[in-house]
């Protein structure tokens, strides 16, 4: 365990303004690729059972006439379909903009805090590309300091804030003058593919756009109120599962591949690596208090919640963040910290994630007022 408490002392969330319902998305779906009876109720399945309400994307095209598209071609069918270079354009400007406004949200709710005493910066990102990156426009637009320490986590996926975490953790105790600035900004819609195969059709239904900031530090009055406290974190890829979840560079966007048998992959190996977590941190899953679990789609919830014999109580804002806003790969998890951190419930946390690899990270954390 560490020696000095790491602090997680606020995250800002932002997406962007405009959100589609799920129930719009497959009836515009259903006009797309539903030209069969069997891909029309493969699709009405898939997005009823998605316990998914709403979804935002910075693609503005969906609800608008054929003559009015900005991103797409300007006929019903979308197509041609836009290449990478045309989906990673969008991501370089959206992404610059949406996390300048969630550092700038993170600042404005740290009254007191003085910017320039940010010493690190982390970004993260698997849904775009480009040199120099919205790390140096961040810095670049809030006049941070020129000398400040940049590092960006790119293509690790779902887990991508634990690798985040975890380095702004080992700053903090190696340099504790450090404060440390950690933005999660991952625009999935843009990857959007029509595409008939089940994993294409599965991703489609459940990504969405988020950006997360957060400032981590060993300070306790870098700001006022509840922190979670960084205990330790445990991290397992599992063997033989390369081909289960993979994000690769297409021709037309990013493609993802989602296996069937991902929750059952997770389901059977999630208490072996939350035990040896909880050995390492000196605790057991009775002292748990706050289930942090990453919405990956709801059929993981649910194996989750049956698995650790948690009540539906227990995963409330899982559940929440999936309904309001879908799965946002990494930003997802700081998502359900930010309401954790938002909430009247304190104590220890249990949280994890996962991603390519297969890969599972989980955190031992704890909620405090200070």
């Amino acid at each position: 365990m560490n020696q000095r408490e790491i602090y997680i002392h606020r995250i800002a969330t932002v997406v962007p303004e405009k959100f589609y319902t799920q129930e719009f998305s497959l009836m515009f779906l259903l006009k797309l690729l539903g030209d069969t009876p069997q891909k029309r109720e493969f699709l009405t399945t898939i997005y009823q059972r998605s316990a998914i309400d709403k979804r935002h994307t910075v693609i503005t095209d969906y609800d608008k006439d054929p003559g009015e598209y900005q991103f797409y071609p300007k006929n019903p069918a979308l197509l041609p379909e836009p290449d990478s270079e045309v989906r990673n354009e969008v991501f370089i400007r959206e992404a610059n903009r949406l996390s300048l406004a969630a550092v700038t949200k993170l600042l404005d709710e740290l009254p007191g805090f003085d910017k320039k005493r940010i010493t690190h910066l982390i970004t993260v990102s698997c849904t775009g590309f480009s040199a120099p990156g919205f790390d140096l426009h961040i810095t670049k637009e809030l006049c941070l300091s020129p000398d400040i320490n940049r590092y960006h986590i790119g293509f690790m996926g779902c887990y991508a804030a634990f690798p985040a975490m975890k380095l702004a953790s080992d700053i903090c105790l190696a340099h504790p003058e450090a404060r440390v600035l950690v933005v999660n900004t991952e625009l999935c819609t843009l990857h959007f593919q029509q595409n008939f195969e089940l994993d294409i059709v599965v991703a489609n239904s459940l990504f969405a756009d988020g950006v997360s900031a957060a400032l981590i530090s060993a300070n306790i009055e870098n700001s006022y109120g509840p922190k979670i406290i960084l205990r330790d974190f445990y991290s397992r890829y599992l063997a033989n599962s390369e081909d289960k979840m993979t994000w690769s560079l297409g021709k037309n966007g990013f493609t993802m591949r989602l296996s069937a048998y991902i929750p059952g992959l997770i389901d059977k190996n999630i208490m072996p690596v939350m035990a040896e977590l909880f050995k390492r941190s000196g605790i057991k899953q009775s002292d748990i208090d706050i289930w942090a679990i990453h919405p990956g789609g709801k059929a993981i919830l649910e194996k989750m919640e049956n698995t650790l014999n948690l009540s539906p109580d227990d995963l409330q804002i899982s559940y929440q963040v999936l309904r309001d806003f879908g799965n946002m790969s990494s930003a997802t998890i700081m998502f359900v910290l930010a309401k954790i951190m938002e909430s009247d419930r304190y104590g220890k946390i249990f949280s994890v994630a996962f991603g390519p690899g297969l890969t599972l990270e989980t955190g031992y954390m704890e909620k405090v007022q200070c």
